[in-house]
């Protein structure tokens, strides 16, 4: 009897002590971990105007609503960036907003051929990154604002990646369960050969599936909702399996393999707010664009107000809602290019075929709507693509004489 008495209370201080050294293990986690620190003051600014923009200083005042500086609690934004074309250009461009009280996560994609607001030749968004780098900058500051022209205000953190680190992560998780879309082969640079069906991807495969971009029929645009669809089984496998013992190994990988202002204990404090979700609250969209070649470039468009009313309703951080006079967006409307602030470089969108800049930039005579003529068969050579716009919620404004050029 005193044996049993005594084997007992070995058991009852055993089963204490564990007790105990879970509360302090998860305890000292929950000290660790750290939410990224956000200025409260972060005020999405008007964009910065040409010289030019002086003689549109009324027209200009009629658009949007200034922003005030209330946030919705408890939400956080996030760019993430990455490198999957092997020439440093940042292919996949997300923005994201994480709401720790509604416990939801959203991700918008915006495509790499977005055309931005510049002068040089190439103005796709996606050599941002690498053309800052190669010209003495960091990369990232400028990706961030011709980003945040995109959106309307900064975001609070950043993460660049290349998509190598894709297979640390995976391999981590033992692998994600992925339904191949069709037959991917490639071995010029990455080695990748997938069959199609539902199966077990390892990182590497993982890796090779994010990065394929043959055999698609739109484009990058197609392999952007793969992408997607991959990232939520990921999210969908990494919340089902409980993975809290993996939360250290994969923020240290993602703290060493990006360019980030997040610390290891920030990263940590994402992941699990979103083991606090239901898959179903974690969601991926792609910003609504129509394609257009422009100097024998392959571009995307944002539909402005499309564009405007998914911010709002998906990345938007701020009590106030993000209005076109926040945005300095190229977009189309009736095969035009227009733009919300001044459109920079407008000889670009006025020539037929590939052309540097010109050393001195001559002012332009800026094309006017044609009159009706008689229909008149032209050469091939002289054809601009036709252009199909997708339709919009909501009337678009008359733009001002230095903000419309016609295509020809």
């Amino acid at each position: 009897m005193r044996d049993k008495k005594k084997i007992l209370k070995i058991a009852g201080i055993s089963l204490g002590a564990l007790a105990l050294t879970a509360a302090l293990v998860v305890g000292g986690y929950l000290l660790w971990e750290r939410a990224p620190e956000v200025e409260p003051g972060a005020i999405v600014a008007e964009p910065e105007a040409s010289p030019q923009a002086t003689a549109r200083t009324t027209a200009q005042e009629d658009k949007g609503t200034p922003f005030d500086t209330q946030r919705k609690d408890g939400v956080y934004t996030i760019l993430l960036a990455g490198n999957d074309d092997g020439t440093g250009n940042t292919d996949t461009i997300m923005v994201g907003k994480i709401d720790t009280v509604r416990h939801t996560m959203d991700f918008v994609s915006i495509p790499r051929d977005t055309i931005i607001n510049v002068e040089w030749d190439n103005r796709k968004l996606n050599s941002v990154y690498w053309g800052s780098k190669n010209n003495g900058g960091n990369g990232i500051d400028a990706l961030r604002s011709h980003v945040k022209k995109l959106i309307g205000f900064d975001v609070d953190c950043y993460a660049v990646a290349d998509l190598e680190s894709i297979i640390e992560v995976v391999d981590v998780m033992g692998g994600v369960y992925f339904d191949v879309p069709f037959e991917m082969n490639y071995d010029d640079g990455p080695v990748i050969h997938l069959q199609p069906g539902y199966q077990l991807l390892d990182g590497y495969e993982a890796m090779g599936l994010c990065r394929y971009r043959d055999g698609y029929v739109n484009g990058d645009l197609e392999r952007i909702e793969v992408q997607h669809q991959f990232l939520k089984a990921v999210a969908e496998q990494f919340i089902s399996l409980g993975n809290i013992p993996n939360i250290g190994k994969v923020s240290k990988i993602l703290a060493e393999s990006m360019d980030t202002n997040l610390t290891a204990a920030n990263i940590a404090y994402f992941i699990r707010q979103a083991l606090m979700c239901n898959t179903e609250d974690i969601n991926f969209y792609t910003a609504p664009n129509t394609p257009q070649d422009v100097q024998q470039l392959s571009y995307t468009f944002l539909d402005l107000y499309n564009w405007i009313d998914l911010i709002n309703s998906t990345i938007n951080p701020y009590t106030t809602p993000v209005s076109e006079g926040n945005l300095d967006v190229v977009y189309l409307h009736n095969g035009a290019a227009c733009c919300t602030t001044v459109l920079n470089g407008a000889y670009y969108y006025q020539l037929g075929s590939q052309q540097s800049a010109p050393a001195q930039e001559q002012p332009v005579e800026l094309a006017a709507e044609p009159e009706p003529e008689p229909e008149v068969q032209q050469p091939a050579q002289t054809e601009m693509p036709q252009v199909t716009t997708t339709p919009i919620t909501k009337p678009l404004p008359t733009p001002s004489d230095d903000d419309w050029l016609t295509f020809e």
